[in-house]
């Protein structure tokens, strides 16, 4: 039996392209959000109070930096998007919260 016909009717958020897509970028919105969360840019959950860590933040923003780095040429342009994106609203949050007084 064939079940080539069954892959084609399968819904496009079940390709497996589509599901790594997906998890791609909720793996950089994770590693952004902490990083936000240690530049003081969003509360901490447990407490709600801001949060200042910056060697926290780089390890997170040098995190999806190697992420950038090993994948080049292997995202789709919507992947590509998304990681460079987050890693220009994160530097951009970085250098302002160095600026900015403790």
């Amino acid at each position: 039996m064939n079940d080539s016909h069954l892959s084609e009717k399968a819904p496009a958020a079940n390709r497996p392209e589509d599901v790594n897509t997906a998890l791609f970028a909720q793996l950089v919105m994770q590693q952004s959000s902490m990083a936000m969360m240690l530049l003081g840019k969003t509360p901490h959950p447990a407490s709600g109070q801001p949060v200042r860590d910056l060697e926290g933040a780089q390890l997170f923003i040098d995190q999806l930096e190697m992420l950038e780095v090993k994948t080049k040429g292997n995202l789709t342009p919507e992947e590509t998007a998304i990681l460079k994106q987050s890693l220009m609203s994160l530097r951009l949050a970085f250098v302002e919260c160095v600026d900015a007084p403790p």
